[in-house]
């Protein structure tokens, strides 16, 4: 078996690009692929110490659209933070990218406030590095799923790569 590896916030086209499996975050549409959900991550609203000592840690929901965020933007639009009862909230940009890496390197710096995986920043906020915005607030999950175009079929070596993302993200939501 060999593994090749291709880490992309954009969705490749599995049957095109002749990928076997992808990680999938978020919602899927309907694109006719075989899904198997296997997670749903913690969202948090995080920055830096030093962002919050200049700008202040927003009191309330509403306090977020007077602070900058570094915001995550997919298909050229910036995704907007949604709270668990469903509020959504488009707001202010200070830096956009469609890299969650990028996004978590410009609130470590002091860019802004931003919406992240849990898993992505835990370490930052056990070191002190990020602190939560609004922890009170209830955030939702982010769905992950496992996706092919193989049918019930799996071949053997997508199987067994299946396996291992699973595993981990046992130990991410425990």
């Amino acid at each position: 078996m060999k593994l090749e590896l291709n880490v992309t916030d954009r969705h490749a086209d599995l049957i095109r690009e002749g990928y076997d499996v992808a990680v999938r975050m978020g919602a899927l549409s309907d694109t006719g692929l075989i899904a198997r959900k296997i997670a749903n991550l913690p969202i948090v609203l995080v920055a830096s110490p030093a962002y919050v000592e200049q700008r202040g840690r927003p009191a309330s929901i509403m306090a977020l659209q007077s602070h900058d965020f570094v915001r995550y933007q997919m298909a050229g639009r910036p995704y907007p933070v949604i709270l668990a009862d469903g509020t959504t909230i488009v707001p202010n940009g200070r830096f956009d990218t469609d890299d969650g890496g990028a996004i978590r390197q410009a609130a470590l710096a002091g860019a802004g406030i931003a919406h992240l995986m849990q898993f992505a920043v835990q370490d930052d906020l056990d070191t002190g590095r990020l602190v939560r915005i609004l922890p009170e607030v209830a955030m939702p999950t982010m769905p992950v799923h496992i996706v092919h175009a193989y049918g019930r079929q799996l071949p053997v070596r997508a199987r067994l790569f299946v396996d291992f993302p699973v595993g981990q993200m046992a130990t991410l939501t425990q």
